[in-house]
Formats: structure tokens, C-alpha cells, sequence
């Protein structure tokens, strides 16, 4: 038996957001719609720019994101990272004991990760990330007993940034194969993919179960429709979930296919919109619910984070998971 659902190892991170207009990101020179990686000096021109505004903080990170959704869902959920010896490490910490996370964080030399998110009236975010403490972690950190007694372990690509969380995330999924661990990857940016294709594609290969990607990821991946990737992920043995934006998603195992409709909603942020469909549809695979269902789950968590500033789902979207999960 499985005493928990979902374990993952991730860059630990707080999440600062911001309203934009399109000239900020102009001024600063940014890419819109991408995550960039910055050192200290070029985050504080960032926020700098933005002194005056006011700004939400929340738990950051790609598969913290979805751990936390999880866990407010009423998921069993433990979580290792790094953070470093400050007000964010503490905050970090304070809010994962909150949520009821299993909480897995040492504390490194560096200040704390730290994302400094614009969003522009369109509902677009363009990230900013400073990883400080967040990256520093090897394979020491590696919380092996949990990961066996999951039914999933889910990690993100942006852990393909340095040796060491690679050699950490290489042993997790040894660890998870060894013991009947389902695997679930997050391919997680369209700059993670085009820098990592080459070592993804024999990972899903070898390891995976379940893959999630949005239309771009999967194009820079494989070079063909969305249709075509989940029928490659298939192949693989894997279970493909292919997010397609106002067009909803499309869900794939060995045994059927499954276009998900989109829930509508207006957009005002589309900040972990990908994590929190992450994590309706592992919530719907730990409660073994159909495809079509967890697939709806997705939906109905990622249409709701998207309606305002802000990761965080809302206690009516978390209810009516938690109904359909029933």
C-alpha cells in the first residue's frame, strides 16, 4: 500500500507578481511569454522597475505549485528543496506546514529562489528568475523513502539546469521505478525544451508515465501536431496530457483519446495555469478516475487560476475537484 500520492523534488521558490503593461516589458527588454534566467543584479533592476506597484507573494516553483494545489485538494503530498537562511526560506517553510506538506528543505549558502513575474492585460506572464538557493541541491537531498511509498513522483524539465539536480532527479526516478512509482514529467517551458530535447526524449523513453506539454512544447519536441505527439508518447507507454490553450487539452493512454473541452473563463493571469492542470489530473490518477475525468479535473483547476492575479486556486474551484474526484 501506498501511504502517500504525490512526491516531487523541485527549485523551491516565492513567487512575486505584478501587473504590467506591454511598454514595461519593452523597456526592459524582456521576451514576453518566457521564463528568463537572471543573476541578483538584473532581478533588482526588475523589481525596481516596479517599486511603486503592488505586488502578491505565494509559493513558486513548477511542481511546488502543483504539490500545494494537491495538498489543498487533500492529496498526501511531500516535497524536497533548498532554500536559503531568510525571510523567504521561513515563509517557505511557514506555508508548507500550513498546507500539510511532508516538507523535505535544506538550507544552502544563497538567498532564497526568487520569481519575479510580469503580467501584461492579455493574461500573459513573463517570468524573471533569480534561483539563488533553490538550485543547489544533489542527490543528498533525495527523500528515497518517500518516493517509494508514493503512487507518483512528478518533477518538472526546469530541474535540467545544473549537474547536480540532474544527478538528483536521475536517482529519484531509479528510486521510483524500483519500487512501482508512477513517473510524471512536466516538460515545463519552451526554453527548457529547446536546450534539453536531446536528453528528454530518451528520459520519457526510459522512465516515464505520464507527460504533460502545451502545443509548443510538444512541437519543439517531436516537429509534429499535438495529435501526433500523444500518439508518439503512447507508443512509449506513456500517458499523454497536451494542453492547447483556449482549445482546451488532449488526453491519451494505450486505450483511448480524449478532447477535453475547455472550461470558459476570462483570462487575467495565466501563471501556473500548466501546473495546476498538473495537478487536477494527477489528483484524478491517485483517486484512479478515468481518463476523461482527470482530464476535466485539469480543466477545472487551470480555468480557474487563469480568472485572477495570483497561483493560487479558489476554494469553489477546490470543492468542485473534489466533488468530481468523489
Amino acid at each position: 500500500m501506498k501511504s502517500l500520492d504525490v512526491v516531487s523534488i523541485c527549485n523551491a521558490l516565492v513567487d512575486i507578481l505584478v501587473t504590467a503593461a506591454e511598454r514595461d516589458i519593452e523597456q526592459l527588454a524582456l521576451t514576453k511569454g518566457i521564463m528568463h534566467l537572471v543573476d541578483d543584479q538584473r532581478q533588482q533592476q526588475v523589481i525596481q522597475h516596479f517599486s511603486k506597484q503592488q505586488t502578491t507573494q505565494e509559493l513558486g516553483g513548477s511542481s511546488m505549485n502543483a504539490i500545494r494545489s494537491l495538498a489543498a485538494l487533500g492529496a498526501r503530498t511531500s516535497f524536497a528543496g533548498t532554500v536559503g537562511e531568510d525571510t523567504y526560506g521561513k515563509s517557505i517553510e511557514t506555508r508548507m506546514q500550513d498546507l500539510g506538506i511532508k516538507a523535505h528543505l535544506r538550507h544552502a549558502p544563497a538567498h532564497t529562489g526568487l520569481c519575479f513575474i510580469l503580467v501584461t492585460p492579455d493574461g500573459e506572464r513573463t517570468m524573471n528568475t533569480s534561483l539563488g538557493a533553490s538550485c543547489l541541491f544533489d542527490e543528498a537531498i533525495v527523500p528515497a523513502d518517500d518516493i517509494a511509498k508514493a503512487k507518483i513522483f512528478h518533477f518538472s524539465g526546469y530541474q535540467w539546469a545544473n549537474s547536480g539536480q540532474i544527478r538528483a532527479i536521475k536517482k529519484a526516478l531509479e528510486i521510483a521505478k524500483a519500487n512501482d512509482t508512477l513517473v510524471s514529467f512536466d516538460l515545463a517551458d519552451p526554453f527548457v525544451v529547446r536546450n534539453c530535447r536531446d536528453e528528454f526524449i530518451p528520459l520519457i523513453k526510459e522512465y516515464a508515465d505520464i507527460v504533460f506539454s502545451n502545443r509548443e512544447e510538444t512541437r519543439l519536441l517531436f516537429d509534429v501536431s499535438p495529435e501526433e505527439a500523444a500518439k508518439r508518447l503512447t507508443d512509449m507507454g506513456c500517458t499523454a496530457a497536451i494542453k492547447l490553450g483556449a482549445e482546451g487539452a488532449l488526453v491519451s493512454n494505450a486505450k483511448e483519446t480524449v478532447h477535453v473541452k475547455p472550461v470558459p473563463t476570462t483570462v487575467v493571469d495565466t501563471t501556473a495555469a500548466g501546473d495546476m492542470f498538473a495537478a487536477g489530473f494527477l489528483y484524478g490518477v491517485t483517486r484512479q478516475k478515468p481518463l476523461a475525468v482527470c482530464g476535466e479535473l485539469a480543466a477545472v483547476l487551470a480555468s480557474d487560476v487563469i480568472s485572477r492575479l495570483g497561483a493560487t486556486v479558489s476554494a469553489d474551484a477546490l470543492k468542485h475537484a473534489q466533488r468530481l474526484a468523489n
